[in-house]
């Protein structure tokens, strides 16, 4: 009986397992002198018509983004137009309501100045000890999947976790039974889930052709241990989506789902194609940033029944057994006659 359970287990197993990553939109400010040196003339005293060479930077420390900015230069509550005083690049930028829209990405790991001089205008008596400051606000937003409407984003802080900005994903196989060769998926399955931002998507085929003088069922299921709570929470935002070949969707789904998903029952000869598509929805912020976590794809099958002389068995009128259940009836008649000795020895010892 044991043998026999055995038997009806999957007979293919193929088990990769691959790296997921989401990206990052991280930028800083930092400012320099005219040495490149950090800025470090605050409270200083200045005069009408002085020059003060400030030179604000922009640092990309994530992913490829759109930045814009806000600039304010303020002097005792009154606001001077920044076109007379402050000279640098976010003049050339775009400007739309109150924001400067740099026109171009930028790139990761980075780099563009503001601006580079700040002039004092000719102020009169009543200003004399009076503050000058120079607000800077800068926001970015991710390029990759971005329609460039600004009035659909909300500017999120950074979260503060380890990121690796070259993880590009990895997959490696930890157990493949090629006995029949009924699975096929691709070296490097799903290696490229690395650094993926709101919008990516990236899918992988896989192709089923059973080989096998059986009917067989074929699956497919997601497995992880240790995850943190929020990797668990990303996984269930991630959406999974395998399809056939010609279109027709079989599985609507999520990563953190753990369930058997049936790819198909085919008989000896038959099978088909699947995409297989994970994709993160653009609803996902910076809550789920900077995230690493590694999934196992696990593809198995399961023999329905055996075909003999190319006939699926067992069917009405056949006499032909499937050789599960032959090896069941055998040993559950061994066991009956076991069971027989022991009592029949059982009565024997009694007599005597």
């Amino acid at each position: 009986m044991f043998i026999s359970g055995i038997y009806s287990l999957n007979t293919e197993i193929k088990k990769t397992e691959s790296g997921l990553s989401t990206g990052s939109i991280d930028i800083e400010i930092v400012e320099y002198n005219q040495n490149n040196q950090p800025f470090n003339e605050d409270g200083k005293i200045v005069m009408p018509g002085d020059e003060i060479i400030l030179i604000p930077k922009i640092n990309n420390l994530g992913d490829e983004c759109f930045i814009r900015t806000k600039i304010e230069y303020i002097i005792d509550n009154k606001v001077f137009p920044l076109e007379n005083y402050i000279e640098g690049n976010y003049s050339t930028w775009d400007n739309i309501d109150g924001y400067y829209y740099y026109n171009s990405k930028l790139s990761r790991e980075s780099s563009i100045e503001l601006f580079n001089k700040i002039t004092i205008p000719n102020l009169t008596s009543e200003y004399i000890g009076k503050k000058v400051a120079v607000h800077i606000i800068v926001e970015a937003v991710q390029a990759k999947n971005f329609d460039g409407n600004w009035n659909n984003v909300e500017i999120k802080e950074s979260i503060d976790r380890t990121y690796d900005i070259d993880y590009d994903g990895e997959s490696n196989i930890i157990y493949e039974d090629n006995t029949n060769h009924h699975i096929i998926i691709d070296n490097g399955f799903f290696d490229k889930l690395g650094n993926m931002l709101p919008g990516d998507s990236v899918s992988e085929k896989v192709k089923i052709l059973n080989k096998s003088n059986s009917k067989n069922e074929y699956y497919l299921s997601i497995d992880y241990n240790n995850l943190s709570s929020k990797e668990i929470e990303l996984l269930q935002n991630v959406k999974l989506l395998i399809k056939k070949q010609n279109g027709d969707v079989i599985v609507d789904s999520n990563l953190s789902n753990k369930d058997n998903h049936i790819l198909g029952t085919y008989k000896k000869g038959e099978g088909d194609t699947f995409i297989i598509e994970v994709s993160i929805p653009t609803s996902i912020d910076n809550e789920y940033s900077k995230l690493f976590t590694k999934i196992k794809w696990n593809f198995s099958d399961k023999v329905i029944s055996k075909v003999l002389d190319g006939q699926e068995n067992p069917k009405t009128g056949d006499f032909g057994i499937n050789l599960s259940m032959t090896v069941f009836i055998l040993s559950a008649i061994g066991l009956l006659i076991v069971l027989l000795i022991g009592k029949k020895t059982e009565n024997i010892e009694k007599e005597v």
